[in-house]
């Protein structure tokens, strides 16, 4: 099975950089139209997505004879073909984009017989591909990346999701904890760079306490682990899947914020 994971990531890349081409040509023209023509943004988030799954289905196409089941849910595209399944965000970060932030990008993860053997993740403003094949390491633009595990920096860099600060009082005393502790935090808008960013030590820690839609999780999950980067729940445990809440970094990162977490009242 292991030999045929280079091909498909090559195929990968080709469908992901299509994707990115035609994100920057509406990024640098169309989102101007939104509110100049006061256009709505639902309809013009629906048209983007159309076009996508277009091109998506067109790249499929062209490249297997099999048939495919296309399913779209979520803002997601899922294609499946035997025991293979294709899981795609065509554009994490949707509000970045409509605002013109450059901050958002496009993640792919192939699963196959519900493992996430392939993932990537494209930022198509910098051209900054993220790839990571199971068992195989974890790349930035063909450089291997590694999740450092220190601890002892004074450029601490947390990401946490939007939704973090308004949920309990043991978040915000986290929060007032990293501040105390001259950690600093940001909230991106895009969970897939923020994982990406994890696996090339461009953060340090990424906090989350509603992983909702574990699809859009795939893809950074595998970048994380191939980098040498660990994933629990805010307890430890692996099986944050089931717990909505992620917490990822190198292991001694971890198990400081989980430390903090306990002495939390």
């Amino acid at each position: 099975m292991r030999k045929y994971m280079r091909p498909m990531l090559n195929v990968a890349i080709r469908i992901i950089r299509i994707i990115g081409d035609f994100i920057i040509k509406n990024y640098e023209t169309q989102t101007t139209n939104i509110f100049n023509k006061e256009i709505n943004i639902n309809i013009f988030i629906e048209k983007i997505n159309k076009n996508i799954k277009n091109i998506i289905l067109q790249s499929f196409l062209s490249i297997y004879s099999k048939k495919i089941i296309v399913l779209n849910t979520k803002g997601l595209f899922i294609f499946k073909y035997n025991k293979t399944q294709w899981i795609l965000n065509p554009l994490d970060g949707i509000i970045n984009f409509i605002k013109k932030i450059p901050h958002f990008s496009i993640s792919i993860a192939i699963c196959i017989k519900n493992k996430t053997e392939i993932s990537l993740i494209y930022d198509p403003l910098k051209n900054d591909l993220f790839t990571a094949i199971r068992g195989q390491d974890a790349q930035l633009n063909g450089y291997r990346l590694r999740c450092n595990n220190y601890l002892n920096n004074k450029n601490l860099l947390f990401a946490i999701n939007e939704n973090f600060i308004l949920d309990k009082n043991i978040n915000i005393n986290l929060i007032k904890l990293f501040i105390k502790n001259s950690i600093s935090f940001r909230i991106s808008g895009s969970l897939a760079l923020d994982l990406a960013y994890l696996a090339s030590n461009k953060i340090n820690c990424y906090i989350s306490n509603d992983i909702i839609n574990f699809n859009k999780f795939l893809a950074g999950e595998l970048m994380i682990k191939e980098s040498g980067g660990l994933i629990t729940d805010f307890l430890g445990n692996y099986n944050y899947k089931y717990s909505q809440n992620i917490l990822a970094g190198n292991s001694t990162i971890i198990k400081f914020v989980i430390s903090q977490i306990k002495n939390i009242k």
